[in-house]
């Protein structure tokens, strides 16, 4: 029990710090809808599930110690948040002539990007490593499978809130005049993201 205890609180305040996943979330709430949101929640939490899975086999340990394999992934998922970053900060236009039965495809969208940036997010693969090495014994892969879910259920709760709460008529009433620079401020912040992962893997 507090084992598990342990491993609640050390998520709870990973999940809870900004991060690509969070900007991810904030931008997809604000440039599409609630459902886009909380399919890209889905996928983050997908995410985490794959991250976990991974950890559970050991082959974390070997994508960790496989430099070219780490510069790799780091690039691709730099790359992503530098494409998101960008069509944030050009605006919502094209979305603004989407019909209403390309929606499902939107979802599926959301559910990719959420996926692709947390998979690709080095930081979640270094998390997972720490845990599940250090915080816990690993003597029992059932305990790990468990953990492994419980985050990424709590992720998706976490991150479907997030969305819920961008998506509100309280937060889009009061906020409405400043929805679009609030999304070419998080565009930016994702392109900052993006070009730290780069420089950090290029010049260090």
């Amino acid at each position: 029990m507090v084992e598990f205890f342990t491993v609640a609180i050390l998520h709870l305040f990973a999940v809870a710090s900004p991060g690509p996943d969070f900007a991810l979330v904030t931008r997809q709430s604000l440039r599409y809808n609630r459902k886009v949101a909380i399919w890209t929640s889905l996928g983050i939490g997908v995410g985490i599930l794959f991250h976990s899975l991974l950890a559970i086999t050991g082959l974390v340990l070997l994508i960790t110690s496989n430099e070219l394999f780490s510069t790799i992934l780091k690039i691709i998922g730099s790359l992503y948040l530098l494409y998101l970053g960008v069509r944030s900060i050009l605006g919502r236009q094209e979305e603004d002539n989407i019909e209403v039965e390309n929606k499902n495809i939107d979802k599926f969208n959301g559910f990719l990007a959420g996926l692709i940036t947390n998979v690709t997010n080095i930081k979640a693969i270094l998390f997972f490593v720490t845990v599940f090495s250090v915080v816990v014994g690993g003597e029992n892969n059932l305990y790990l499978v468990l953990y492994g879910a419980y985050m990424a259920f709590a992720t998706f709760i976490w991150f479907s809130f997030i969305s819920y709460v961008f998506t509100s008529k309280g937060f889009q009433s009061k906020f409405s005049s400043f929805l679009g620079l609030f999304e070419k401020i998080i565009g930016f912040v994702l392109i900052l993201l993006s070009l730290q992962i780069l420089i950090y893997q290029i010049f260090i």
